[in-house]
């Protein structure tokens, strides 16, 4: 037999076989049960409910080649913003504003800058007590993060953004930061995934801390935009990136340069370059999350669909139900879909997590290192040891010393260190907080000065800023616009040569925005300190921190043998106590 006769007869032998098998399987006297793999069921998590059924018709819309609607897989694109929509915001806020209030304010081994120290304690005043956030605080934050990790590599803080979400997650058991997904919107993103759609994380948090965050999940890294700083080569110094060439032992690092913060219509900007494609879909929870929804339900070519999230659940989860329930209401009416956590959800953050009690401990850190410019408790001050600790004139510390070299301190024939005396104190101001506050007097004045800061705090007398001028580089203008209060700065008295009683620390300026100094020239003009101060010049008019001859800041100076430049005549210095000498 020739060889492809062989081969013809084997090719038949398997047909036949191959037959018989597939018939064998399918008699109806074979008692085997055939085998159907079971549909995916994606929405374990959910109730049933209008957004989710908006969500389902939509996607079977738009992958079905058979429909006017279908949309190439390569066009299906979907949103997500991160914070209150993929991942919890409410432990006791944004994971990224926990992250910096830990930084400055608590970890060991760092020692934040004025601006970033500030932007903290806003943080954690607003987490405790409820006191607002300043205006725009979100640009305030971005700028205060960029400079807190700047030097870092970008895996040293992978790594510090890991471990701080390995920590137990404020207001609930059983989860830790970084397991704090919408176990639902997980299933959404899963759904997705497998119906063809790209989707992308777009936040207004910093790009590499939602890496960070999203990388257990599968979403991929070049899938993540947010919140960009500068980035530098280890060896790059001042150097411009475009005229410089990286080495290959080097590293990239963070600089403290803000280059965009990712909200509202930044969103649709970084959409557009990093894209490329207008999205299809659009999940969200705020208004700063509409331009995006808007930017995706004016896609020209394709229909497209927006969600918003609201967090109505203040069972399981420490959301404002009223306030959820208006922007409910307020995104209907703007044409998304409203997903209702409390309503839609079977679970929020999955089984075995429990809403708890915020829980704080007591921070007498401000006190055992006495930092000025925080906020303390009642609790932090008894702990400290009582209020009477908190008020004392004592030997210059070191730390604060070396502090003051170059800046307040020049060497000088007529000053030293044994001359002048640290003053710690504590003040109010409006915000109904106390505050911790240090200065530097002569040793003459020391005790009066104490005393009268006591009776100012006594009395709940409002003072912004007690802070030392080294803080500003010893900057008259800068820490005057600051209104900051302070005594001692080896300086000339302004506009001449001569040497001010600060530089001896026998003067005291208080609340210095809001009380300028200033000087009418012969040829019609006003200099005037500082130059922001000009509508606090006329003293016809009520505002806050006014000193004049019915306040009590004058008062207790002027009892204490000091005189206020508010009564001089060739000038006028609002803000400036000085000892009369005899």
């Amino acid at each position: 037999m020739n060889k492809t006769k062989k081969l013809w007869m084997l090719a038949a032998i398997l047909i036949l076989c191959g037959t018989t098998a597939t018939l064998a399987s399918c008699s109806k006297d074979d008692d085997s049960p055939v085998v159907t793999p079971a549909a995916k069921e994606y929405f374990t998590q959910w109730n049933q409910c209008e957004a989710l059924t908006a969500l389902q018709d939509y996607v079977q819309d738009v992958t079905n080649a058979n429909s006017p609607n279908y949309i190439k897989e390569e066009d299906r694109i979907a949103t997500f913003d991160m914070d209150g929509t993929f991942v919890g915001e409410l432990y006791p806020t944004y994971f990224e504003y926990n992250l910096l209030e830990y930084r400055a304010l608590d970890d060991p081994d760092y020692e934040a800058p004025k601006d970033v120290m500030e932007t903290a304690q806003e943080i954690r005043d607003f987490v405790r007590t409820g006191k607002k956030l300043p205006d725009h605080f979100d640009m305030r934050h971005a700028l205060a993060a960029a400079k807190a990790y700047a030097g870092m590599t970008l895996a040293e803080f992978d790594a510090y953004v890991k471990a701080y979400a390995a920590q137990p997650a404020n207001g609930f058991s059983g989860m830790t930061y970084g397991e704090s997904f919408y176990k639902p919107m997980l299933e959404v993103f899963d759904y997705l995934k497998d119906n063809g759609f790209t989707c992308y994380v777009v936040s207004g948090s910093d790009r590499f801390i939602c890496r960070a965050l999203t990388k257990g999940i599968g979403i991929p890294s070049n899938r993540v935009i947010g919140m960009d700083v500068r980035l530098v080569s280890s060896a790059q110094g001042t150097e411009e990136g475009v005229n410089y060439t990286m080495g290959r032992e080097e590293s990239i690092l963070r600089s403290d340069e803000l280059i965009i913060k990712n909200l509202k219509t930044n969103k649709v900007k970084q959409i557009a370059q990093e894209i490329g494609k207008v999205p299809v879909l659009s999940f969200g929870n705020s208004g700063g999350d509409a331009a995006m929804h808007n930017y995706a339900l004016s896609n020209p070519k394709y229909k497209s669909a927006a969600f918003m999230l609201i967090a109505d659940d203040d069972q399981r989860d420490h959301a404002n139900r009223e306030k959820a329930l208006k922007l409910g209401q307020q995104w209907r009416e703007a044409g998304y879909h409203v997903i209702s956590m409390r309503d839609d959800f079977k679970t929020i953050y999955g089984e075995g997590v429990t809403k708890t009690d915020f829980s704080f401990p007591i921070d007498t850190k401000p006190l055992t290192e006495w930092q000025a410019g925080r906020t303390v408790s009642q609790e932090a001050v008894e702990a400290f040891g009582g209020i009477d600790k908190c008020f004392a004139a004592e030997p210059i510390p070191d730390g604060v010393w070396a502090q003051m070299q170059g800046k307040t301190y020049k060497e000088n024939p007529y000053i030293g260190r044994d001359d002048l005396r640290h003053v710690r104190a504590l003040h109010w101001d409006y915000d109904n907080q106390m505050h911790v506050g240090e200065m530097i007097v002569n040793k003459e004045i020391a005790d009066r000065v104490v005393t009268i800061f006591r009776q100012l705090f006594d009395a709940k007398y409002p003072i912004q800023r007690m802070l030392l001028p080294d803080v500003y580089d010893a900057d008259d203008e800068t820490q005057m616009r600051d209104n900051n209060s302070s005594s001692f700065c080896y300086r000339a008295i302004a506009g001449s040569s001569k040497l001010s009683k600060h530089a001896r620390g026998l003067a005291i300026d208080i609340n210095t925005l809001y009380n300028p100094y200033y000087k009418d020239r012969d040829d019609g003009t006003r200099f005037i300190q500082p130059a922001t101060a000009a509508d606090y010049c006329d003293r016809s008019w009520d505002f806050l921190y006014k000193i004049d001859h019915d306040d009590l800041c004058f008062r207790l100076f002027t009892e204490a043998g000091f005189e206020w430049g508010g009564d001089w005549t060739s000038c006028k210095d609002f803000q400036h106590f000085e000892l009369i000498e005899e």
